[in-house]
């Protein structure tokens, strides 16, 4: 029978080290200061390699995105990286990292919602129809309503509404699309030239990316965005990413061209290699 071998975490290491002292000095063998300087010097540099593997910028691969199809479940909660220090391509690179696992999160918790949509009315929870603001037992609308947004059209509109993340508002708001608000008691960034809006500031990274989606999925002037994608389920296809963003006109203060934008970017950056991306614990 082949033995099984568990991989210790730092945590692990440090104890058995710990232990292993004691056992040592109970026997009368004693570690010099040279022997502490390295074990302290071991002991960083472990630290420091377990925290790369929750930094989305180590973590994850993009070429082993594209040929996989899933994404570490790594998520930073703010950009603390200098994005506008890095040449152009690096920007994208690293600005696409920590996007596409906040995508890919979102996405899953509205496949587990549409699976509950997709039952009867009577299954559904009070939750549900409050957060995507339906009347209970309007199943055509629930549905229409609760379905994902492709990966690469998000990440084009992040990346056109946040200048690769490089914006203050992405910086210092956690807000990747631009998202306004004219309410006096949300929190906010004032604009320069602002008409009485706010730029609204999350808490974090994710909780813009959640606010941005359930924005698509549920406010009046992105229903032409949620028909002609229900279009698409009816006809057995996935939502099509470079058609959805034509539907977008209500977007942005430039409509006649703002799609257009947006397929640029998909087209540019091939982001419809990431369209379906999941996330490795998702199932």
């Amino acid at each position: 029978m082949t033995a099984r071998l568990q991989r210790l975490t730092p945590a692990h290491w440090t104890a058995t080290a710990g232990l292993a002292a004691v056992l040592m000095a109970a026997a009368g063998i004693a570690f010099d200061f040279k022997d502490r300087d390295i074990r302290l010097q071991v002991r960083s540099e472990t630290r420091s390699l377990a925290a790369l593997t929750h930094d989305p910028l180590h973590a994850v691969s993009l070429d082993k995105v594209r040929k996989t199809g899933v994404v570490p479940p790594v998520f930073a909660a703010r950009i603390t990286t200098d994005l506008d220090a890095l040449d152009l391509e690096a920007k994208k690179q690293a600005f696409l990292k920590i996007a596409l696992p906040l995508v890919a999160r979102e996405n899953a918790r509205i496949r587990a919602e549409r699976r509950i949509a997709a039952g009867p009315a009577g299954d559904v929870p009070d939750a549900l129809w409050e957060k995507y603001n339906v009347k209970p037992g309007d199943m055509t609308t629930l549905r229409r309503r609760v379905d994902v947004i492709p990966a690469s059209m998000v990440l084009a509109q992040a990346a056109l509404e946040s200048g690769w993340g490089t914006s203050r508002f992405a910086r210092d708001a956690n807000n990747l699309f631009g998202i306004r608000t004219y309410n006096p008691d949300t929190p906010g960034l004032e604009p320069e030239k602002a008409d009485g809006f706010k730029v609204v500031k999350y808490a974090d990274l994710g909780d813009g990316m959640r606010h941005y989606m359930l924005n698509l999925n549920t406010h009046p002037a992105y229903l032409d965005f949620r028909r002609a994608r229900k279009q698409m389920r009816e006809q057995g296809r996935d939502p099509d990413a470079r058609h959805l963003a034509t539907r977008l006109t209500q977007y942005s203060e430039i409509p006649k061209t703002y799609g257009n934008l947006i397929r640029q970017i998909i087209d540019a950056e091939r982001l419809e290699d990431f369209d379906g991306v999941r996330l490795i614990d998702d199932g």
